[in-house]
């Protein structure tokens, strides 16, 4: 009976408590997430590169654009990265230093538990977008848009990657 109880404690306390996280090779590609109509306005000609680095309890998955490499003369680079870590890493002290980067603070307005966006109009020498959101403290998501050339973003950048930040939070595994 005490063999049944104790069982039965154990089976419950794993109920209640925080799910670990899915394992990291279920993180989505960032680059599927990225439509080519996106890429046509805001890297025309350009393609994506994917990476990853995943292990056990953590990874990471990125994907990449380099403007230059586009037909649209455009300089400058797009990143997107979906990414893990078991250890819940991503806790509050790490979201207000990833944002204080841009200037900003975390919210919860979403997408995801916490974010922060961050939009700079061409000063020294760049144009930039800066996304997070975090879900929990074992993911997060990351955008950027780094504009060289030209100075000014191509209408609808700004919308563009506030929906990419959210689509990449929708994508992330759950149990």
């Amino acid at each position: 009976m005490a063999l049944l109880v104790g069982m039965l404690v154990v089976g419950l306390a794993g109920c209640g408590g925080p799910k670990a996280p899915a394992p990291s090779s279920e993180l989505p590609d960032p680059c599927a997430l990225i439509g080519d109509d996106l890429l046509a306005r805001l890297a025309p000609g350009s393609k994506p590169e994917a990476w990853s680095h995943l292990s056990e309890f953590s990874g990471t998955r990125t994907c990449t654009v380099d403007l230059t490499s586009g037909t649209g003369g455009m300089s400058g680079d797009i990143g997107f990265t979906i990414a893990m870590d078991g250890t819940e890493t991503y806790d509050e002290a790490w979201r207000a230093r990833r944002c204080a980067k841009g200037g900003a603070a975390p919210t919860k307005e979403g997408p995801g538990d916490h974010s922060c966006f961050v939009v700079r109009p061409y000063q020294d020498g760049e144009a930039r977008i800066d996304g997070w959101a975090w879900v929990g403290a074992d993911f997060e998501v990351y955008v950027a848009y780094q504009l060289i050339k030209p100075e000014t973003f191509p209408p609808g950048a700004e919308q563009d990657f506030r929906e990419l930040l959210a689509a990449g939070v929708a994508a992330l595994p759950t149990e």
